[in-house]
């Protein structure tokens, strides 16, 4: 009996079987009641609606370090007739699909609406099937097609022996639908009762005392969430006062455009969708040159339209958050698969050069907290601040404590921006000034005392227009010198784990952290002994922080989400180390059996650059959402 620690799959058709809405119902309740939960991996196709949608949640008694493998221990399939793909194969999507990665002795459990499907390979390795007619019963008993996710929820606890007396189950349906009446809370009710029903009667009739799986409630004193990568950035932005976001709906940062949208007027803040990509920046640009705290968010093809726009905060010299979450490229690419293959653009994008400064946080808890930094560095260093996300970890979910956000100090620092106290009113004031440090007096427009001009083309410290040689460069180097400011007062050096000194260095940056960390955990078990050095500040690049830590390393292995390697080129430029690469560029999350494979590769054959992921992940033809 394996007790409290399981992955569990739940798949079936796009906007028709609810995947999500019996993912969502699982983790909240299995975080209620003091397990932790881990949902990165979410499989949906750009389509709207027909294509196969899966959704996987690490359920354990301990924080799960990774998201692991593609290994299940139970698979749930709400599919109940044919994919266009697999018409011969009724019931059977979900199954073909994800059906090889159960783990011999593990649970399949299906939506029997329309037949029974053969699983002899699947029982002759000992996995407990429980054909469940979810749909049926939801249509044909209860009136009511929607509830049969509560028949599957309620199949599922039964098989899990969790929530026996229903009082996890009761609370979060009489939240969810106590404003739609007492019948609707009922109906959930009564479909997740026969749910259990139907297991239990298999239980029965097969002879078997259990499935083989139990989770248990582990109530704990400490108040836990269960919060997206998307949800927690904007927790963060919120609490470091930023009063005015604006964002174009784009696949995975539209929900942070809504969850601003909800939140940010009851903090006297405003969300606004644009019309377009570029409108939308502009706004934020706009806002922030009236001294309000500001952010765009977007993806991809969103922050290439962008692109003009960086160059005139960076010319203007306007504080102002970009946030990516990142999907896979080039063009509109694979707008529901992740990567991270946008590192160049927000290093180098734009023309002419300009200051500005990369973050990628590497998890939930690092969503909220880099943000807040993100928000001061934006202030204090008046450039565009580009806060590096991807699908992963933007709509990935995790079970995060409370206190990360209530506890964690916050601090809002606009020193640079100067009051009308602060000014002579001598006609002195010079928005653009040189300074040693490259950072001016910014002020307000409209503060007595002090007259503001900004524009676009080169101008002088008052702001006036100027193509003078000598101003040209005073101003040029009066920018570039806030970047040297940024590498002496606040970058941060790489996170490290485990000893650097003469071994293999595994290097990477944002959501990929956990995977590794995973994986030289399993390294470690093949007798292979590995640090990682994880980068959350990426640009400008901390050689003087980093390059002492790298070069102790018997050899470096960055393992990234793109086909070149785009963080090795710069550790490589910026260090003159020579990095050698474990890349992965097909759609799916990297998992840490993939980076083990591939460091395993390069310490025995010497290459230099591993591709991997090749192996085809979905045993049918798919046209999407494998």
């Amino acid at each position: 009996m394996t007790v409290n620690r399981l992955k569990i799959l739940v798949g079936g058709v796009q906007l028709r079987d609810g995947v999500v809405t019996v993912t969502d119902i699982l983790g909240r309740i299995f975080t209620r009641a003091g397990l932790h939960v881990l949902a990165m991996e979410r499989g949906y196709a750009s389509t709207i609606y027909g294509a196969h949608q899966f959704d996987p949640l690490v359920v354990s008694e301990e924080p799960p370090v990774s998201w692991g493998d593609p290994r299940l221990d139970i698979l749930v399939a709400l599919d109940y007739d044919s994919n266009p793909d697999a018409r011969e194969q009724p019931n059977r999507d979900t199954i073909l699909r994800h059906g090889r990665y159960l783990v011999d002795g593990g649970v399949l459990l299906y939506d029997s609406s329309t037949g029974e499907v053969p699983v002899e390979p699947l029982e002759r390795r000992g996995i407990k099937v429980f054909p469940v007619p979810a749909r049926t019963i939801a249509r044909d008993e209860l009136k009511l097609d929607v509830v049969k996710n509560m028949v599957a929820v309620g199949a599922l606890f039964r098989v899990l022996e969790f929530d026996q007396d229903g009082t996890w189950l009761r609370q979060l349906v009489e939240e969810r639908f106590a404003r739609k009446g007492a019948q609707v809370v009922d109906l959930n009710l009564r479909a997740a009762r026969r749910g259990r029903e139907v297991v239990e009667s298999i239980l029965a009739a097969r002879g078997w005392p259990g499935s083989g799986y139990r989770l248990q409630p582990r109530p704990s004193a400490e108040p836990r969430v269960l919060i997206s990568g998307n949800e927690a950035l904007s927790l963060g932005a919120i609490a470091a006062g930023c009063r005015f976001y604006a964002g174009y709906p784009i696949t995975p940062a539209s929900a942070i455009l809504e969850f601003m949208e909800e939140h940010l007027p009851r903090f006297g803040g405003r969300a606004l969708q644009g019309q377009n990509e570029r409108e939308s920046i502009r706004a934020a640009i706009g806002a922030a040159l009236a001294g309000v705290r500001s952010m765009v968010g977007t993806s991809g093809p969103g922050l290439s339209l962008k692109v003009e726009e960086f160059g005139v905060a960076g010319m203007t010299e306007v504080p102002v958050v970009i946030v990516d979450t990142q999907r896979a490229g080039p063009s509109t690419g694979m707008p529901t698969k992740s990567e991270q293959g946008d590192l160049y653009l927000s290093i180098f994008g734009g023309h002419g050069e300009i200051p500005r400064i990369v973050l990628a946080p590497a998890t939930q808890e690092e969503c909220y907290t880099l943000m807040i930094e993100a928000h001061n560095l934006a202030d204090k260093y008046q450039c565009p601040v580009f806060f590096l996300t991807d699908l992963n970890l933007s709509e990935g979910r995790k079970t995060v404590p409370e206190a990360v956000f209530t506890q964690h100090p916050v601090t809002i620092d606009r020193s640079t921006l100067v009051r009308e106290a602060d000014l002579r009113r001598d006609g002195a004031y010079r928005r653009f000034a040189l300074t040693p440090t490259g950072i001016s007096p910014r002020l307000v427009p409209g503060t007595v005392g002090g007259v503001l001009k900004a524009s676009g083309s080169e101008h002088d410290e008052r702001g006036f227009v100027s193509t003078d040689p000598a101003v040209r460069k005073a101003m040029m180097e009066k920018r570039a010198r806030k970047m040297e400011t940024f590498l002496r007062e606040d970058a941060r050096p790489p996170r490290v784990v485990g000893s650097v000194d003469g071994r293999p260095a595994l290097v990477g940056w944002g959501s990929t952290l956990p995977v590794l960390l995973e994986a030289q955990q399993r390294l470690r078990q093949r007798g292979v002994e590995v640090a990682v050095v994880h980068f959350s500040y990426l640009w400008p690049f901390p050689a003087a922080l980093a390059k002492p830590v790298l070069e102790r390393a018997s050899v470096l292995i960055a393992v990234e989400q793109n086909f070149t390697g785009q963080f090795a080129d710069v550790i490589q430029a910026c260090c003159l180390l020579p990095v050698r690469r474990v890349v992965k560029y097909n759609g799916l999350p990297l998992y840490p059996a993939d980076v083990v494979g591939g460091v395993e590769h390069i310490l025995h054959t010497g290459e230099s650059h591993v591709r991997i992921g090749t192996e085809a992940p979905a045993p049918v033809k798919v046209s999407e959402g494998g």
